[in-house]
């Protein structure tokens, strides 16, 4: 029995050894580690952000003596913000964006003698104090990666000088300009919330009066400056997405999944953007035709949804602080705004409010919807230059307005929108005019225009 143990424990000891002898010529086990996920990068969301970068282009200052001051160059960087919201199909990019930038682009021209050379003997000057875009974009992602293309309306805060002594023609003042702006640009991913981008616009502010000429007999004509620019500019933008929020005043955005998204109930914002469009006096003795009008104006939105399924039936209001406004002179024999001394005509738009029907239908976050409804505004309008025939005046009146838009949810009580409204507040008597003798005649003004807005509503319930 010993003899058997004593064999069975010295197998075993061999055994051991043997095991041990073949693992130590074995070379170790490759572990390998767990695949590490690729982000998956999402563009739809909420962001902000800010943008700076430089512009060039040329502008032209024109009244009706005739006189031009040729094509001079204008140059100078703008600095500011930047907002908007993304919706992403695929690898299809859909989006609207507002940005509003501090500008300093300006040139300026000194000219031969001569009545249409560059600037006639005198100095002309512009600058570009304020810029503002309400645009679309569309892109294509790849991966990280947005390139797109973008397109919408430009808005811009103009500066103008002419002269230099009261021996000459001389004048200076600044006016709000309408216009239109397309681009493309290149946005990257840098993190889930963070992306960077530069981007390059072409926007056209078209002609427009900037300020009153004044010349040494007395008499005064309006000066308009036409300007076109080329704008090159980086920025950095902040998206909301689910998660931790950068801003603790707005909650997470729960994302997709957290629908069914729900559009009842009551609800407030802000809104901001531009006008452009015309405005048209007349009298019985003279019809100074049409004029472009065009600013910016900002205001505030209450409202209320009822939903069915996917359909959204709302009624909504909203009132705006306007600064959309036009000018024109004319010369005698059929040009806007009668003849020589009595060639400035001019109307504003001081407030515009609506109240409106909507009608949607909700698709995932978004809410596509038209409306139309009232529209009430008030025009202060004049003309001449305190010879006659001259008068000034406000009018608040009644029209109608119809227009459409795209709304999106960022979480259950914030949506970003932008909405396009045509407004007509029709024709009708705004001042009286006094020709000489003491006569005096009912002005009529009519105005129509095309708003272009982007805003933020907060939903109670």
């Amino acid at each position: 029995m010993k003899i058997r143990l004593a064999a069975a424990v010295v197998g075993l000891a061999s055994l051991t050894v043997a095991n041990a002898a073949l693992a130590a010529d074995v070379p170790p086990p490759i572990v390998k580690a767990a695949p590490h996920a690729l982000p998956q990068w999402d563009w739809t969301g909420t962001y902000f952000g800010i943008q700076g970068g430089g512009g060039w282009g040329t502008a032209r200052q024109t009244d009706a003596t005739p006189f031009s001051s040729g094509d001079y160059g204008l140059s100078g960087g703008l600095l500011g913000v930047t907002w908007g919201y993304n919706w992403q199909i695929q690898n299809t990019v859909i989006g609207f964006e507002s940005d509003a930038a501090w500008s300093n682009i300006r040139g300026s021209t000194d000219g031969l003698s001569g009545s249409n050379g560059p600037c006639g003997s005198l100095h002309c000057e512009s600058e570009l104090q304020y810029f503002g875009t309400a645009r679309l974009r569309l892109g294509y992602a790849m991966g990280r990666w947005l390139p797109f293309i973008t397109g919408g309306m430009a808005t811009g805060y103009l500066h103008g000088e002419e002269g230099t002594s009261p021996a000459g023609a001389f004048g200076s003042g600044s006016e709000f300009h309408w216009g239109w702006t397309v681009g493309a640009g290149l946005e990257a991913m840098i993190d889930p919330h963070w992306s960077a981008k530069i981007e390059y616009l072409y926007a056209d502010l078209r002609d427009g009066k900037v300020f009153i000429d004044r010349f040494p007999a007395g008499n005064s004509f309006d000066e308009s400056i036409k300007s076109n620019f080329s704008i090159v500019r980086v920025g950095l933008n902040y998206k909301f997405t689910p998660g931790p929020t950068f801003l603790s005043v707005l909650p997470p955005n729960p994302g997709p999944s957290a629908g069914p998204w729900s559009w009842r109930g009551v609800y407030a914002g802000a809104n901001f953007g531009g006008g452009a469009g015309t405005a048209s006096q007349s009298d019985s003795v003279f019809d100074r035709g049409n004029y472009d009008v065009g600013g910016a104006l900002i205001g505030g939105t209450l409202g209320y949804n009822w939903q069915n399924n996917r359909w959204v039936y709302g009624v909504e209001g909203d009132i705006d602080y306007s600064q959309i406004r036009g000018a024109t002179s004319g010369v005698q024999g059929g040009t806007p705004c009668n003849f020589g001394t009595f060639a400035n005509c001019e109307t504003k738009l001081t407030w515009l409010g609506t109240a409106r029907g909507r009608v949607g239908y909700t698709w995932d976050r978004l809410l596509p919807f038209i409306t139309g409804g009232v529209a009430v505004g008030s025009l202060q309008s004049k003309e001449g230059n305190g010879s006659p025939p001259f008068g000034s005046g406000s009018d608040t009146r009644a029209g109608w307005t119809v227009g459409g838009g795209l709304e999106a949810k960022i979480d259950d009580h914030w949506s970003a929108k932008f909405d396009y409204l045509y407004v007509d507040l029709g024709d009708g008597t705004a001042f009286t005019d006094t020709y000489a003798g003491g006569a005096q005649i009912s002005e009529n003004v009519g105005f129509r225009a095309h708003i272009v807005r982007g805003g933020f509503n907060y939903w109670f319930w």
